[in-house]
């Protein structure tokens, strides 16, 4: 009964459910009669956005096929794929590559020979082909979002999360709310393990699943992590791909259990993005140009349009910022700018942690200036490790990712090398544009504007010189060879030129060598394995310049090795609309330019196209291959447990101990030999933390990154343990509603200021007193030395009844 009302709970919640998935219908499902009704009950239907999935499926199969349209798009795709830096390495990978190989341009060509000889019998069925060749690249730099397709997802009624039951043990896969459900006091009951999905054994269902659904990873561990329920992607607004998929996924989903329960048939829903204003739609014709060309009828009121965009798979907002149990209630440091970045004092371990859920920023300096205000506070409280969470980190800026880099290791050089696919439109629009830029004056309008712009790269430096590149003559090379393909010389930014920084990441990078606050020994960067772009480049220097170990959570259930950086590692992805402006541009400028540049739109409906522009490579591998295709395995690989799974103050605790105190806590076979480092430079000078604190109240941003701070985490320097980070301040009982502290209650609290004129930055402490959510006891022994704030009014075992939710730190 609990799970058929948290299910109905759940799909409550699938109004704002929008995740990235795809799989093509299996045979039983793809012989559909098609129905044009079945499209005029979803599309005019403005108050219902939530359909069986079997609904959706048959107004996707009732639109015809038509291939001129389809041609054009395979045409256009083929032209813009050549921009796209590993299509070799795709054809023909290198043995470390944990994907099949795909030959994309000539696949492009069999989908075009397909269409040709009239295989496909309606447009579903060639837009699903089409985006399984396009996921095929792993490589969330590739991407097509447009079309029929895109404006449905496809929801399973439940969540699903893989777990140990003591870390040791092969973990099982669970209904997340059964996990939910059996923390609490309310409903103390042994969940029980899922044995079969439609009656197949739940791991081999999941791993096919996988396979075509969890898009842009390199390895099927990483495919595996995307299928479940993770709090570091709910508080980004995302959810995960086992809720959504892209593609029709059968009627119903059945789940068995190990205890011999069966929950279902219970239907797929789909989740329909576009009502709005688009006037009356009524025949298959009216259905087929909007759904699929994105045009509207003649009627079309644009006054009354509401919501006529695509479903992004970044997806919709789910809760609100940190309104989530699995972080501790309060952040030590956080940014303001709408990043999620937030940093954790877990005094009693002293461990701080740092959560980097993505290197995106509407202020980056004030990104910048949390990380270096974290790490100055963290040491003048003497906590002695570092944890840096980048779990779901898709990525975002690259110079962000190489600045935090650089405020932890600031005598460290941050090798972030990189290299372009040389094709015949690329040289036509380096050549004309690089040319270009270097015959403006400074005071031009578009001097600064385009400094950052891809093809023009004499404002970029070549690895092997350290040089400014002199004409895109002298960049373009080819130097190295795959397989047929040439690439250039190998790139890098120019983080002295504060021209080009501030356009391209509106960030000035700080000369000033201010000390490294931690050794790299003492540092562990925390992965779910789904750290892509600029994540993997922050990994990629942390961890192979500077000798910072990984550890990574979850994957397949099996034992052995798994990657910590499996998203994307490509340097930048390419946008089909830079595209377009570059070869208006460069025709504009270059009226004589006879490359064949691709200028027409396809009449399809394109929301996003992206391709990855440049490789990522290691500046000391001689092979130069791809990032991208080499096997980085993390030092040590973890699973999750019933207190770390939705508890992030466990499992960080439980990921330190796994590298620093308890190397069992590693899977079975999955520790490696981390060799650590060594660079004279790395040493640096003495950090002075006094130091950057008085910069940065100082500084034009006002100092601190936000004035939302719990100073009462903050410890002295060889002072007593105070209040551990995970407490939940209240007004009244009802607010203390998420774990065992289920009491509200005035309670003393040693606060501590920073005063950046005092030795070692730290003014006076004082007492003070808060609300708090604390434990209910007996007696003072009962609270570990603490005072008792039992609740006089009630006697103790009917308010331990009354705690619910979630888990004590351990």
């Amino acid at each position: 009964m609990m799970r058929q009302i948290i299910g109905i709970l759940v799909l409550m919640l699938m109004q704002v459910l929008a995740v990235t998935s795809q799989q093509l219908p299996t045979s039983s499902t793809s012989a559909l009669t098609p129905n044009p009704t079945s499209c005029d009950e979803i599309i005019n239907s403005e108050e219902v956005s939530i359909f069986d999935a079997s609904q959706a499926y048959k107004c996707l199969t009732s639109l015809p096929f038509r291939a001129d349209i389809a041609s054009q798009l395979v045409q256009y795709l083929n032209d813009m794929i050549q921009f796209h830096s590993t299509l070799a390495y795709l054809a023909d990978p290198p043995q470390s590559y944990q994907q099949p190989a795909v030959d994309l341009v000539a696949e492009l060509s069999q989908l075009q020979r397909d269409i040709d000889n009239n295989v496909f019998r309606n447009e579903y069925a060639f837009e699903a082909a089409l985006s399984h060749l396009i996921h095929a690249a792993h490589d969330d730099h590739l991407e097509l979002v447009g079309g029929a397709l895109s404006r449905f997802k496809y929801a399973a009624p439940y969540s699903i999360v893989s777990v140990s039951s003591d870390g040791i043990e092969l973990p099982k896969v669970y209904i997340s709310n059964d996990l939910i459900a059996n923390e609490t006091r309310y409903l103390p009951w042994q969940p029980s393990a899922i044995r079969t999905i439609n009656g197949q054994d739940v791991v081999e269902y999941l791993t096919q699943f996988a396979a075509v659904n969890s898009l842009g990873k390199l390895e099927p561990h990483a495919d595996w992590n995307m299928l479940m329920r993770s709090a570091a992607l709910e508080i980004q607004g995302k959810r995960e791909a086992f809720h959504g998929a892209a593609t029709y996924p059968g009627d119903f989903i059945t789940f068995t259990f190990e205890n011999d329960t069966t929950l279902g048939p219970l239907p797929w829903k789909a989740l329909f993005c576009c009502h709005g204003g688009h006037g009356p739609l009524q025949t298959v014709d009216d259905f087929y140009k909007f759904l699929v060309l994105g045009h509207y009828p003649a009627s079309y009121d644009e006054s009354l349009e509401a919501n006529t965009t695509t479903i992004s798979n970044r997806a919709a907002p789910i809760l609100a910022p940190f309104e989530n149990p699995a972080y501790p209630s309060t952040a030590d440091v956080t940014s303001d700018g709408g990043a999620l970045l937030r940093g954790y004092f877990l005094n009693d371990s002293s461990l701080a942690v740092l959560s980097i859920p993505h290197f995106d920023s509407n202020a980056p300096q004030l990104f910048s200036n949390t990380v270096k205000e974290f790490l100055a506070r963290s040491t003048i409280a003497g906590l002695k490790k570092v944890v840096i969470d980048v779990q779901q980190n898709s990525g975002g800026s690259p110079l962000l990712a190489l600045e935090v880099f650089k405020i932890f290791f600031p005598s460290i050089k941050p090798w972030a090398s990189s290299r372009r696919r040389v094709h015949p439109m690329a040289n036509a629009l380096g050549s004309v544009l690089t040319a270009y830029w270097q015959n403006l004056t400074m005071d031009h309008s578009e001097y600064d504007k385009l400094i950052t712009n891809e093809w023009v790269v004499t404002g970029r430096l070549d690895q092997d010189t350290g040089r400014n590149f002199t004409s895109w003559d002298d960049f373009v090379g080819p130097t190295d060879h795959y397989r047929g393909d040439g690439f250039t010389k190998k790139e890098q930014y120019n983080l002295s030129s504060i021209l080009f920084t501030m356009e391209a990441a509106g960030i000035v990078f700080d000369e000033v060598d201010n000390g490294q606050p931690y050794r790299p020994e003492d540092i562990i960067i925390l992965s779910d394995g789904l750290c892509s772009s600029a994540c993997a480049l922050f990994m990629e220097l942390m961890h192979h310049e500077a000798g910072v170990q990984t550890v990574v959570i979850g994957g397949q259930p099996s034992y052995g090795p798994m990657q910590a950086p499996s998203g994307t590692r490509g340097a930048t992805f390419y946008k089909a609309e830079n595209m377009h402006r570059d070869i208006e541009l460069a025709r504009d400028i270059d009226k004589s330019t006879h490359v064949d540049l691709p200028n027409v739109m396809p009449e399809f409906f394109i929301t996003t196209a992206t391709v990855n522009l440049r490789d990522q490579v290691r500046h000391t591998d001689i092979s130069a291959t791809p990032l991208q295709f080499l096997y980085e395995p993390a030092d040590c690989r973890i699973f999750l447990v019933p207190k770390s799974w939705y508890n992030y103050t466990n499992l960080w605790k439980y990921a330190a101990n796994a590298i620093w105190q308890n190397p069992a806590l590693c899977a079975n076979g999955s520790r490696t030999d981390h060799t650590q480092l060594t660079h004279v430079s790395a040493l640096g000078k003495p950090y002075n933390a006094s130091s950057t604190l008085s910069k940065l109240a100082d500084s034009p941003s006002g100092g601190h990154s936000s004035s939302i701070q719990d100073k009462s985490n903050f410890i002295l320097d060889g002072g007593t343990t105070g209040i551990t980070a995970e407490v939940t301040l209240c007004r009244s009982n009802s607010d203390c509603q998420s774990g065992f502290a289920s009491i509200c209650r005035e309670v003393p609290v040693c606060m501590a200021k920073v005063d950046p004129t005092k030795p070692g930055g730290v003014g006076k402490t004082m007492t003070e007193t808060r609300m708090q959510c604390v434990v209910p006891c007996h007696d003072d022994t009962a609270c570990n030395g603490r005072t008792c704030l039992t609740d006089k009014s009630r006697s103790p075992t009917e308010l331990l009844t009354e705690t619910h939710g979630g888990l004590s730190a351990v």
